[in-house]
């Protein structure tokens, strides 16, 4: 059932849907009645059907009005909108049994006449002579003289007696007699009606909790993704701070160009949807390209995306804050070219992605200098995202360095 405003902000039913329950509850009982009495009595049903007609109409109308008396009541509490209904159904009632008297009462005084008195005629057989029989003739017998027979015995059967219940009652006895059936009826439609409000009401609070839960959800998504970017930012004024003091101006300049390009691309989405996996990893190598301008001899970058998996959809900047661990802890310490590596696959489970260095202490480093703030980051905005389905598994090799390997759910359209 649909709701609207009025007031104060109470919700109520909108008259559409209370139209439609009123004249379906009384069309149901107009063809109950008829299919009754069409079963019960199939003579000429022609004038008894327009006159229902008239009172299922006339009890629509009557029903109207009972629900714009009862709908102040049902934002009250199901207790007292069920107790004003019960109260309301009376003078409804009574309504209905006047009008339905007042439809049918000529009929029933006419059948009465008709039905009056019905004589029966039962006749009954003559019974046969008996001859009598003759002292000292043995068997023989005298016939006897013939008689008249016997007069038809007449039976009068009273049906309808002036005498009968249904005579003796008084129009306001008849009416008030009627009025437990209308009591019944109203109480009925009152039942449906707050059922329908109430089951309406709990639809709408359900999907107001779902707005608020999506609310809550895209809210935790965008400090998440926010917490990135002063993250990424303050590593990358380091790097930049690095190149200046040490006299590489090109070398900062350019570095200027890719940071600018790197916040134009990533800011400019929404932090709620996702991307596709070809732009996460292009927006990754774009920041690779930044961190290798400090790192120009060390920094090597192995991309793995298969073909099929380019139009994946993953959240966006998931990637961003693994990158920055396997730079500053896989990287930065060492001595030794290191390969960050990239990788996609698609598995039962779903899709795999993980980001891996080989420097020689990046899994310790990160588990002992590091704040926890980007794997803490990633696990959080899968949790959001995706729920139980997906989990964020991280330790270091065993020939030295770091993975973090990531499973969630395949989408192949965002």
């Amino acid at each position: 059932m649909e709701f609207e405003k009025e007031g104060h902000g109470a919700q109520i039913a909108l008259p559409r849907p209370v139209l439609i329950s009123i004249v379906g509850f009384w069309l149901f009982y107009f063809a109950i009645v008829t299919l009754r009495a069409l079963v019960l009595w199939p003579g000429d049903q022609i004038e008894m059907l327009w006159r229902r007609a008239a009172v299922a109409l006339a009890s629509m109308a009557v029903t109207w009005i009972f629900y714009r008396l009862l709908r102040p009541w049902q934002n009250r509490g199901l207790r007292q909108a069920a107790l004003a209904a019960a109260l309301l159904a009376v003078p409804a009632a009574i309504i209905y049994s006047t009008a339905n008297w007042y439809a049918f009462n000529d009929i029933d005084e006419k059948h009465k006449k008709e039905q009056k008195l019905t004589k029966v005629v039962v006749r009954s057989a003559p019974r046969p002579p008996t001859p009598p029989i003759i002292p000292g003739a043995g068997s023989q017998t005298v016939p006897e003289a013939p008689t008249a027979p016997e007069p038809p015995q007449v039976t009068m059967i009273q049906v309808g007696s002036p005498h009968s219940d249904d005579e003796q009652m008084t129009p306001i006895q008849a009416i008030a007699d009627n009025s437990a059936n209308g009591y019944f009826f109203f109480i009925a439609w009152a039942a449906l009606y707050l059922a329908l409000c109430y089951a309406a009401e709990a639809q709408m609070l359900e999907r107001r909790t779902a707005q608020l839960r999506g609310a809550a959800q895209a809210a935790e998504l965008r400090a998440l993704r926010y917490q990135v970017n002063p993250h990424f930012l303050f590593n990358t004024l380091n790097s930049l701070s690095s190149l200046v003091m040490t006299g590489k101006r090109e070398e900062a300049e350019r570095m200027i160009l890719n940071l600018s390009n790197f916040f134009r691309t990533s800011l400019s989405g929404d932090p709620t949807e996702d991307v596709p996996l070809s732009a996460e990893i292009q927006l990754q190598r774009l920041y690779l390209d930044i961190e290798g301008v400090r790192f120009p001899d060390r920094l090597l970058v192995k991309v793995d995306l298969p073909e099929t998996l380019r139009n994946a959809c993953v959240p966006g900047l998931l990637l961003q804050p693994l990158v920055e661990n396997a730079v500053k802890y896989g990287v930065a310490p060492s001595r030794q070219p290191v390969t960050i590596r990239l990788s996609a696959l698609e598995d039962s489970g779903g899709l795999v992605l993980t980001v891996e260095n080989d420097g020689e202490a990046g899994g310790l480093r990160t588990e002992e200098h590091g704040t926890g703030v980007g794997l803490a980051n990633v696990r959080d905005r899968l949790a959001a995202r995706f729920g139980d389905r997906a989990s964020c598994r991280w330790g270091p090799l065993p020939g030295g360095g770091f993975r973090v390997t990531l499973t969630m759910p395949m989408i192949h359209a965002c």
